[in-house]
């Protein structure tokens, strides 16, 4: 019985701690991690300009601190720093260097410049706004 009970004690202990400890509740997780996007337009705000339709640039939130996508033409990751209040800020990024029709490279070379300034972001109507030094990347989610 003794045994028993220490076993129960030990178990609501062991379970008390991973409560306390261990991955956040669903709903304390920032509502980027887990999602994919794809870019409706980009450039500075008020003279935004549509995605090339058949290069259309994404961004994936693997999870809160890992970022991955596609230009347009290259691969790329990263990692990025977001808070629930909409701050954002993306870390080193790389990329594969594979060459592509100039305007292709010219939108990549866009939205590259935009997510290195990126500093806050926003969820509205469906949709993922990331801003920085006025400029603006509109996404839709995948």
């Amino acid at each position: 019985m003794k045994g028993r009970m220490l076993q129960v004690g030990l178990l609501t202990a062991v379970t008390t701690l991973l409560a306390v400890t261990g991955c956040a509740p669903e709903e304390d997780r920032l509502p980027l991690v887990g999602t994919e996007w794809a870019l409706e337009e980009y450039g500075e705000a008020g003279n935004l300009v549509p995605a090339l339709p058949d290069h259309t640039p994404t961004i994936s939130f693997d999870d809160d601190t890992e970022v991955t996508g596609f230009t347009g033409c290259n691969w790329y990751g990263g990692t990025y720093t977001a808070t629930a209040d909409g701050a954002l800020e993306f870390g080193l990024m790389h990329q594969t260097e594979i060459a592509c029709e100039p305007h292709v490279m010219g939108q990549e070379t866009d939205f590259m410049n935009i997510i290195r300034l990126a500093e806050e972001y926003e969820l509205s109507n469906a949709q993922l706004h990331v801003s920085g030094d006025g400029r603006l990347l509109v996404f839709t989610e995948c």
